[in-house]
């Protein structure tokens, strides 16, 4: 008879787990909050610069991306998609990952970039060599300073 019983007992103990609601932990300090600098990964990857009011986080580096466009021969301040790629392609990311980095650095969608957009372009090379994912749509914090008043709505 025990046997029967311990059977028939072991074969209801998954289907009461699975009728339990999951436990979870409800308010707290940023109840509701989606978007705050505490977040895991706030400020990191893309979202680098997001909380930073004062200045485009791109600027850090742009001395450095600068010299390396003006060294590309730029014609009337921009250099043409296939004088990008080259010296793109020596990230040694994938094509489709340098598809998209010239999608989002193109903002003003002219299939050139300017000074600013090739700034922006080899942060996003960055950020993805850093191993972070890149996002389907520029985050406004990464529009350059120079395009800004193209996305304002």
């Amino acid at each position: 008879m025990l046997a029967n019983d311990v059977s028939r007992l072991m074969a209801m103990v998954p289907t009461e787990e699975n009728e339990m609601p999951a436990p979870s932990v409800q308010g707290g300090a940023f109840e509701g909050i989606k978007d705050n600098p505490f977040n895991y990964g706030a400020n990191e990857g893309i979202n680098q610069g997001a909380y930073d009011d004062d200045e485009w986080v791109v600027s850090k580096d742009k001395d450095r991306y600068d010299k390396t466009f003006y060294s590309l021969g730029p014609k009337d301040g921009k250099i043409a998609g296939g004088t990008a790629k080259t010296e793109m392609v020596k990230s040694r990311l994938p094509n489709t990952v340098l598809a998209k980095i010239w999608k989002l650095a193109d903002v003003d969608r002219d299939g050139m970039l300017d000074a600013d957009e090739w700034a922006l372009a080899n942060h996003l090379m960055n950020i993805r060599l850093e191993g972070h994912e890149l996002p389907a749509d520029l985050p406004g914090h990464l529009i350059p300073p120079s395009k800004r008043m193209l996305h304002d709505d």
